[in-house]
Protein backbone atom coordinates (compact mmCIF):
# COMPACT_ATOMS: atom_id res chain seq x y z
CA UNK A 1 0.00 0.00 0.00
CA UNK A 2 1.21 3.52 -0.78
CA UNK A 3 2.39 5.01 2.54
CA UNK A 4 1.10 8.39 1.41
CA UNK A 5 -2.37 7.21 2.44
CA UNK A 6 -1.21 6.87 6.05
CA UNK A 7 0.63 10.19 5.98
CA UNK A 8 -2.43 12.02 4.68
CA UNK A 9 -4.66 10.35 7.25
CA UNK A 10 -2.36 11.24 10.15
CA UNK A 11 -2.24 14.84 8.97
CA UNK A 12 -6.03 14.78 8.94
CA UNK A 13 -5.86 13.49 12.51
CA UNK A 14 -4.09 16.63 13.65
CA UNK A 15 -7.00 18.68 12.36
CA UNK A 16 -9.94 16.42 13.05
CA UNK A 17 -8.79 14.06 15.81
CA UNK A 18 -6.75 10.89 16.08
CA UNK A 19 -9.79 8.62 16.03
CA UNK A 20 -10.95 9.99 12.68
CA UNK A 21 -7.49 9.47 11.24
CA UNK A 22 -7.33 5.87 12.42
CA UNK A 23 -10.77 5.17 10.95
CA UNK A 24 -9.60 6.47 7.59
CA UNK A 25 -6.34 4.48 7.80
CA UNK A 26 -8.16 1.20 8.42
CA UNK A 27 -10.65 2.03 5.69
CA UNK A 28 -7.77 2.63 3.28
CA UNK A 29 -6.08 -0.64 4.26
CA UNK A 30 -9.27 -2.46 3.34
CA UNK A 31 -10.07 -0.48 0.23
CA UNK A 32 -6.57 -0.20 -1.29
CA UNK A 33 -6.80 -2.95 -3.84
CA UNK A 34 -7.36 -2.72 -7.61
CA UNK A 35 -10.60 -0.87 -8.23
CA UNK A 36 -11.63 -3.44 -10.81
CA UNK A 37 -12.11 -5.89 -7.92
CA UNK A 38 -15.24 -3.93 -6.94
CA UNK A 39 -16.98 -4.70 -10.22
CA UNK A 40 -18.13 -8.26 -9.45
CA UNK A 41 -19.54 -7.10 -6.14
CA UNK A 42 -21.50 -4.12 -7.41
CA UNK A 43 -22.25 -4.85 -11.04
CA UNK A 44 -25.53 -6.38 -12.15
CA UNK A 45 -25.48 -9.65 -14.11
CA UNK A 46 -25.72 -9.43 -17.92
CA UNK A 47 -29.19 -8.51 -19.10
CA UNK A 48 -30.27 -7.13 -15.71
CA UNK A 49 -32.83 -4.32 -15.67
CA UNK A 50 -31.68 -0.73 -15.03
CA UNK A 51 -31.46 0.41 -11.42
CA UNK A 52 -34.66 2.47 -11.48
CA UNK A 53 -36.65 -0.52 -12.78
CA UNK A 54 -35.14 -2.87 -10.21
CA UNK A 55 -36.16 -0.49 -7.41
CA UNK A 56 -39.71 -1.85 -7.54
CA UNK A 57 -38.71 -5.50 -7.53
CA UNK A 58 -37.74 -5.82 -3.90
CA UNK A 59 -40.22 -7.65 -1.65
CA UNK A 60 -42.02 -9.61 -4.30
CA UNK A 61 -42.98 -6.96 -6.81
CA UNK A 62 -44.41 -4.43 -4.38
CA UNK A 63 -41.30 -3.15 -2.71
CA UNK A 64 -40.59 -0.30 -0.32
CA UNK A 65 -39.95 2.02 -3.27
CA UNK A 66 -43.70 2.04 -3.89
CA UNK A 67 -44.05 3.57 -0.44
CA UNK A 68 -41.30 6.17 -0.83
CA UNK A 69 -42.53 9.75 -0.52
CA UNK A 70 -41.30 12.41 -2.94
CA UNK A 71 -38.34 13.43 -0.82
CA UNK A 72 -37.14 9.86 -0.43
CA UNK A 73 -37.44 9.32 -4.19
CA UNK A 74 -35.45 12.49 -4.74
CA UNK A 75 -32.74 11.11 -2.46
CA UNK A 76 -32.48 8.05 -4.72
CA UNK A 77 -32.17 10.26 -7.79
CA UNK A 78 -29.51 12.38 -6.09
CA UNK A 79 -27.66 9.25 -4.96
CA UNK A 80 -27.57 8.05 -8.55
CA UNK A 81 -26.30 11.48 -9.60
CA UNK A 82 -23.52 11.23 -7.02
CA UNK A 83 -22.57 7.80 -8.33
CA UNK A 84 -22.29 9.27 -11.84
CA UNK A 85 -20.23 12.17 -10.44
CA UNK A 86 -17.71 9.71 -8.97
CA UNK A 87 -17.73 7.45 -12.05
CA UNK A 88 -19.08 4.60 -9.94
CA UNK A 89 -21.30 1.97 -11.54
CA UNK A 90 -23.25 1.27 -8.33
CA UNK A 91 -25.26 3.14 -5.71
CA UNK A 92 -23.60 2.45 -2.39
CA UNK A 93 -24.55 3.57 1.11
CA UNK A 94 -22.11 6.45 0.66
CA UNK A 95 -24.11 7.74 -2.30
CA UNK A 96 -27.33 7.45 -0.28
CA UNK A 97 -25.71 9.55 2.46
CA UNK A 98 -24.70 12.17 -0.11
CA UNK A 99 -28.25 12.14 -1.47
CA UNK A 100 -29.70 12.67 2.00
CA UNK A 101 -27.45 15.67 2.60
CA UNK A 102 -28.08 17.15 -0.86
CA UNK A 103 -31.86 16.81 -0.58
CA UNK A 104 -31.68 19.57 2.03
CA UNK A 105 -35.27 19.75 3.31
CA UNK A 106 -36.21 16.39 4.80
CA UNK A 107 -35.87 15.18 8.37
CA UNK A 108 -32.60 13.40 7.54
CA UNK A 109 -31.05 16.54 6.03
CA UNK A 110 -31.99 18.60 9.09
CA UNK A 111 -30.58 15.96 11.44
CA UNK A 112 -27.32 15.64 9.52
CA UNK A 113 -26.96 19.41 9.33
CA UNK A 114 -27.50 19.73 13.08
CA UNK A 115 -24.69 17.21 13.61
CA UNK A 116 -22.29 19.16 11.36
CA UNK A 117 -22.39 16.74 8.43
CA UNK A 118 -21.81 18.89 5.34
CA UNK A 119 -21.92 17.92 1.68
CA UNK A 120 -18.32 19.01 0.98
CA UNK A 121 -17.01 17.01 3.94
CA UNK A 122 -18.87 13.87 2.91
CA UNK A 123 -17.69 14.16 -0.70
CA UNK A 124 -14.08 14.57 0.39
CA UNK A 125 -14.33 11.58 2.71
CA UNK A 126 -15.91 9.40 0.01
CA UNK A 127 -13.29 10.39 -2.54
CA UNK A 128 -10.51 9.76 -0.03
CA UNK A 129 -11.80 6.32 0.97
CA UNK A 130 -12.97 5.01 -2.41
CA UNK A 131 -11.66 7.36 -5.05
CA UNK A 132 -13.15 7.96 -8.47
CA UNK A 133 -13.77 5.40 -11.17
CA UNK A 134 -11.53 5.17 -14.22
CA UNK A 135 -14.25 5.82 -16.78
CA UNK A 136 -17.49 7.77 -16.98
CA UNK A 137 -20.67 5.90 -16.09
CA UNK A 138 -24.13 6.35 -17.55
CA UNK A 139 -27.21 6.14 -15.29
CA UNK A 140 -28.40 3.02 -17.12
CA UNK A 141 -25.28 1.13 -15.96
CA UNK A 142 -25.79 1.89 -12.28
CA UNK A 143 -26.95 -0.86 -9.91
CA UNK A 144 -27.74 -1.07 -6.21
CA UNK A 145 -25.02 -2.50 -4.02
CA UNK A 146 -25.99 -5.37 -1.68
CA UNK A 147 -25.54 -3.10 1.34
CA UNK A 148 -27.79 -0.45 -0.19
CA UNK A 149 -30.49 -3.07 -0.79
CA UNK A 150 -30.19 -4.01 2.87
CA UNK A 151 -30.48 -0.34 3.90
CA UNK A 152 -33.65 -0.01 1.83
CA UNK A 153 -35.12 -3.10 3.49
CA UNK A 154 -34.21 -1.70 6.91
CA UNK A 155 -35.74 1.68 6.00
CA UNK A 156 -39.05 0.02 5.16
CA UNK A 157 -38.91 -1.95 8.42
CA UNK A 158 -38.12 1.20 10.43
CA UNK A 159 -41.14 2.90 8.88
CA UNK A 160 -43.32 -0.08 9.79
CA UNK A 161 -42.06 -0.16 13.39
CA UNK A 162 -42.75 3.56 13.76
CA UNK A 163 -46.26 3.07 12.42
CA UNK A 164 -45.63 5.16 9.30
CA UNK A 165 -47.42 4.25 6.08
CA UNK A 166 -44.64 5.71 3.91
CA UNK A 167 -40.84 5.67 3.74
CA UNK A 168 -39.22 9.08 4.13
CA UNK A 169 -35.67 10.39 4.33
CA UNK A 170 -35.67 9.78 8.09
CA UNK A 171 -36.24 6.07 7.54
CA UNK A 172 -33.43 5.86 4.96
CA UNK A 173 -31.05 7.45 7.48
CA UNK A 174 -32.23 5.04 10.18
CA UNK A 175 -31.61 2.21 7.68
CA UNK A 176 -28.02 3.38 7.16
CA UNK A 177 -27.48 3.50 10.92
CA UNK A 178 -29.03 0.08 11.45
CA UNK A 179 -26.97 -1.54 8.67
CA UNK A 180 -23.96 -0.07 10.40
CA UNK A 181 -21.12 -1.49 8.29
CA UNK A 182 -21.29 0.35 4.98
CA UNK A 183 -19.06 3.15 3.76
CA UNK A 184 -21.69 5.71 4.84
CA UNK A 185 -21.39 4.57 8.45
CA UNK A 186 -17.61 4.81 8.24
CA UNK A 187 -17.84 8.32 6.80
CA UNK A 188 -20.12 9.46 9.62
CA UNK A 189 -17.80 7.98 12.24
CA UNK A 190 -14.78 9.61 10.57
CA UNK A 191 -16.56 12.97 10.88
CA UNK A 192 -16.96 12.40 14.62
CA UNK A 193 -20.66 11.50 14.45
CA UNK A 194 -21.59 8.24 16.17
CA UNK A 195 -24.35 6.08 14.71
CA UNK A 196 -26.16 5.98 18.04
CA UNK A 197 -26.16 9.77 18.15
CA UNK A 198 -27.65 9.91 14.64
CA UNK A 199 -30.43 7.51 15.57
CA UNK A 200 -31.22 9.34 18.80
CA UNK A 201 -31.36 12.66 16.96
CA UNK A 202 -33.72 11.28 14.30
CA UNK A 203 -36.11 9.92 16.93
CA UNK A 204 -35.94 13.16 18.93
CA UNK A 205 -36.67 15.16 15.79
CA UNK A 206 -39.64 12.96 14.88
CA UNK A 207 -40.97 13.57 18.37
CA UNK A 208 -41.08 17.31 17.77
CA UNK A 209 -42.49 17.57 14.26
CA UNK A 210 -44.70 15.83 11.75
CA UNK A 211 -42.99 13.00 9.88
CA UNK A 212 -42.72 13.49 6.14
CA UNK A 213 -45.96 12.64 4.39
CA UNK A 214 -46.46 11.23 0.90
CA UNK A 215 -47.97 13.67 -1.55
CA UNK A 216 -50.20 11.08 -3.23
CA UNK A 217 -53.50 10.08 -1.73
CA UNK A 218 -52.87 7.36 0.81
CA UNK A 219 -54.66 4.06 0.28
CA UNK A 220 -57.55 3.17 2.52
CA UNK A 221 -56.17 1.87 5.84
CA UNK A 222 -55.79 -1.89 5.92
CA UNK A 223 -53.87 -2.56 9.16
CA UNK A 224 -53.81 -1.27 12.77
CA UNK A 225 -50.86 1.07 12.20
CA UNK A 226 -52.65 2.68 9.26
CA UNK A 227 -55.26 3.85 11.76
CA UNK A 228 -52.76 5.80 13.87
CA UNK A 229 -52.59 9.59 13.46
CA UNK A 230 -49.41 11.69 13.31
CA UNK A 231 -49.43 12.53 17.02
CA UNK A 232 -49.71 8.85 17.93
CA UNK A 233 -46.91 7.98 15.49
CA UNK A 234 -44.66 10.39 17.33
CA UNK A 235 -45.64 8.67 20.58
CA UNK A 236 -44.61 5.32 19.09
CA UNK A 237 -41.29 6.78 17.92
CA UNK A 238 -40.57 8.11 21.40
CA UNK A 239 -41.66 4.80 22.96
CA UNK A 240 -39.20 2.96 20.74
CA UNK A 241 -36.48 5.40 21.76
CA UNK A 242 -37.24 4.81 25.43
CA UNK A 243 -37.00 1.05 24.96
CA UNK A 244 -33.59 1.28 23.26
CA UNK A 245 -32.22 3.73 25.84
CA UNK A 246 -33.37 1.52 28.72
CA UNK A 247 -31.73 -1.53 27.12
CA UNK A 248 -35.04 -3.38 26.75
CA UNK A 249 -35.71 -5.74 23.85
CA UNK A 250 -39.40 -5.00 23.69
CA UNK A 251 -41.77 -2.06 23.39
CA UNK A 252 -44.14 -2.53 26.28
CA UNK A 253 -47.00 -0.49 27.69
CA UNK A 254 -44.46 1.19 29.99
CA UNK A 255 -42.58 2.58 26.99
CA UNK A 256 -45.87 3.68 25.44
CA UNK A 257 -46.68 5.61 28.61
CA UNK A 258 -43.22 7.19 28.64
CA UNK A 259 -43.73 8.18 25.00
CA UNK A 260 -47.04 9.84 25.88
CA UNK A 261 -45.41 11.81 28.69
CA UNK A 262 -42.43 12.81 26.58
CA UNK A 263 -44.87 14.51 24.21
CA UNK A 264 -45.52 16.92 27.09
CA UNK A 265 -41.85 17.78 27.50
CA UNK A 266 -40.87 18.48 23.88
CA UNK A 267 -40.05 21.98 22.61
CA UNK A 268 -43.66 22.53 21.54
CA UNK A 269 -45.66 20.49 24.09
CA UNK A 270 -48.69 18.47 23.04
CA UNK A 271 -51.38 20.58 24.70
CA UNK A 272 -54.12 17.92 25.05
CA UNK A 273 -51.70 15.48 26.73
CA UNK A 274 -50.27 18.28 28.86
CA UNK A 275 -53.75 19.04 30.18
CA UNK A 276 -54.60 15.38 30.76
CA UNK A 277 -51.44 14.52 32.70
CA UNK A 278 -51.68 17.82 34.56
CA UNK A 279 -55.17 16.86 35.76
CA UNK A 280 -53.92 13.38 36.66
CA UNK A 281 -50.94 14.97 38.46
CA UNK A 282 -48.53 12.55 36.79
CA UNK A 283 -45.02 13.57 35.68
CA UNK A 284 -42.40 11.96 33.48
CA UNK A 285 -39.97 11.69 36.40
CA UNK A 286 -42.52 9.79 38.49
CA UNK A 287 -43.17 7.31 35.69
CA UNK A 288 -39.44 6.84 35.03
CA UNK A 289 -39.00 5.91 38.70
CA UNK A 290 -41.95 3.52 38.62
CA UNK A 291 -40.80 1.82 35.41
CA UNK A 292 -37.27 1.43 36.80
CA UNK A 293 -38.68 -0.51 39.75
CA UNK A 294 -40.87 -2.75 37.61
CA UNK A 295 -38.50 -3.30 34.65
CA UNK A 296 -34.86 -2.58 35.56
CA UNK A 297 -32.66 -0.76 33.07
CA UNK A 298 -30.18 -3.01 31.30
CA UNK A 299 -26.46 -2.11 31.17
CA UNK A 300 -26.31 -1.44 27.43
CA UNK A 301 -28.75 0.22 25.02
CA UNK A 302 -30.38 -2.03 22.44
CA UNK A 303 -30.96 -1.35 18.77
CA UNK A 304 -34.26 -0.96 16.96
CA UNK A 305 -33.72 -4.24 15.11
CA UNK A 306 -33.87 -6.08 18.46
CA UNK A 307 -37.24 -4.63 19.47
CA UNK A 308 -40.59 -6.35 19.31
CA UNK A 309 -44.04 -5.16 20.38
CA UNK A 310 -45.32 -7.06 23.40
CA UNK A 311 -48.75 -8.75 23.23
CA UNK A 312 -50.02 -6.25 25.81
CA UNK A 313 -48.89 -3.30 23.68
CA UNK A 314 -50.65 -4.77 20.67
CA UNK A 315 -53.72 -5.25 22.85
CA UNK A 316 -53.58 -1.59 23.92
CA UNK A 317 -53.43 -0.51 20.26
CA UNK A 318 -56.38 -2.73 19.39
CA UNK A 319 -58.36 -1.33 22.33
CA UNK A 320 -57.42 2.20 21.23
CA UNK A 321 -58.81 1.46 17.77
CA UNK A 322 -62.03 0.28 19.41
CA UNK A 323 -62.13 3.46 21.51
CA UNK A 324 -61.73 5.56 18.35
CA UNK A 325 -64.49 3.61 16.57
CA UNK A 326 -66.82 4.05 19.53
CA UNK A 327 -66.41 7.81 19.19
CA UNK A 328 -66.75 7.79 15.42
CA UNK A 329 -63.08 8.68 15.03
CA UNK A 330 -61.34 7.21 12.00
CA UNK A 331 -57.80 7.77 13.31
CA UNK A 332 -56.36 6.75 16.67
CA UNK A 333 -55.14 9.68 18.76
CA UNK A 334 -52.80 9.59 21.80
CA UNK A 335 -55.84 10.02 24.07
CA UNK A 336 -57.17 6.70 22.74
CA UNK A 337 -53.83 5.04 23.54
CA UNK A 338 -54.07 6.28 27.13
CA UNK A 339 -57.64 4.97 27.32
CA UNK A 340 -56.30 1.67 25.96
CA UNK A 341 -53.68 1.46 28.71
CA UNK A 342 -56.37 2.00 31.32
CA UNK A 343 -58.81 -0.44 29.71
CA UNK A 344 -56.19 -3.17 29.26
CA UNK A 345 -55.58 -2.79 32.98
CA UNK A 346 -52.74 -5.26 33.58
CA UNK A 347 -49.61 -3.92 31.90
CA UNK A 348 -46.61 -2.31 33.58
CA UNK A 349 -47.83 1.14 32.54
CA UNK A 350 -51.11 0.70 34.36
CA UNK A 351 -49.37 -0.70 37.45
CA UNK A 352 -47.20 2.42 37.57
CA UNK A 353 -50.19 4.73 37.11
CA UNK A 354 -52.16 2.97 39.85
CA UNK A 355 -49.18 3.33 42.21
CA UNK A 356 -49.51 7.09 41.60
CA UNK A 357 -53.18 7.05 42.56
CA UNK A 358 -54.59 7.04 39.03
CA UNK A 359 -57.84 5.17 38.38
CA UNK A 360 -59.64 4.31 35.16
CA UNK A 361 -62.40 6.73 36.16
CA UNK A 362 -59.90 9.58 36.55
CA UNK A 363 -58.39 8.83 33.13
CA UNK A 364 -61.81 8.88 31.48
CA UNK A 365 -62.74 12.11 33.26
CA UNK A 366 -59.48 13.86 32.34
CA UNK A 367 -59.88 12.93 28.68
CA UNK A 368 -63.58 13.80 28.61
CA UNK A 369 -62.81 17.24 29.99
CA UNK A 370 -60.97 18.01 26.77
CA UNK A 371 -64.24 17.71 24.92
CA UNK A 372 -65.18 15.35 22.14
CA UNK A 373 -62.82 17.10 19.69
CA UNK A 374 -59.79 15.90 21.63
CA UNK A 375 -60.92 12.36 22.21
Amino acid sequence: MDTSYIVVALIAGLAGGLISALVIVFAQLWMARPRRSWAPYYSAPPGAAPARERFTRIEGGRGPFDRFNDRAKRVLALAQDEAVRFNHNYIGTEHLLLGLVREGEGVAAHVLNSLGVELSKVRKAVEFIIGRGDATTSPSEITLSPRTKKVIEFAADEARKLGHSHVGTEHILLGIVREGEGIASGVLESLGVSLEKVRHQVIATLGQQHPEQPTAQAPHPTGPFDRIDDRSKRVLALAQDEATQLGHRHVGTEHLLLGLLRMVGIAVPDEPLKRIFGELNVTLEQVYAGVAKAVPTQPRPTTASELTLTPRTMSVIEIAIGQADARNRHMVQPEHLLRGIAAEGQGVAWQVLMSLGVTAERVRAAIDHLGESAA
